[in-house]
């Protein structure tokens, strides 16, 4: 996989609007209400080269082995925010390390890291994810910490029986 650096740099759609995405099938993990891991993800940072790591970051999910699809996607300028499925916390942590080479690729194109404010939970298979669940589970996250509802790649919550 190439890194943000490597890659011609495109910037992504502007839009204030979000983009609801269909998962894509991957067979049975997404049939019979197994669970699936939701990561909501906002970035922040400089305009000028947010879009192209966007776009990198979700190029670089796509291809990934645990990521089942991502359901919204909105870009407003300094924060972009995303919702994606994964199989598991491992398969997500795997995509963070990968993408490693975008995160300094940016920062050496910036002259700063981005921020990441990142909020997971487990769901149903074809349960609907809406931005304002999203929102209102990072809330959750910052006022009362990790639990259940809310949780991180540091204090993942196994997924429920």
């Amino acid at each position: 996989m190439q890194s943000l650096d490597q890659r011609q740099r495109v910037p992504a759609a502007r839009s204030s609007s979000h983009h609801p995405r269909r998962a894509r099938d991957h067979g049975p993990a997404l049939r019979g209400g197994s669970p699936v891991l939701v990561e909501a993800r906002t970035v922040r940072g400089d305009r000028r080269f947010l879009g192209a790591f966007a776009a990198a970051l979700r190029e670089r999910a796509r291809s990934g082995p645990g990521h089942l699809g991502e359901v919204h996607f909105s870009d407003e300028g300094d924060h972009i925010h995303m919702v994606a499925l994964w199989r598991s916390p491992v398969d997500l942590r795997s995509f963070v390390e990968e993408a490693h080479p975008d995160v300094l690729a940016l920062r050496a194109r910036s002259g700063a890291f981005p921020e990441v404010e990142r909020v997971l939970w487990w769901s149903t298979a074809g349960a609907p994810v809406s931005r304002e669940e999203a929102g209102e589970r990072a809330r959750r996250l910052r006022e009362h910490g990790p639990g259940p509802r809310a949780f991180t790649l540091a204090s993942p919550v196994p997924a429920p029986a």
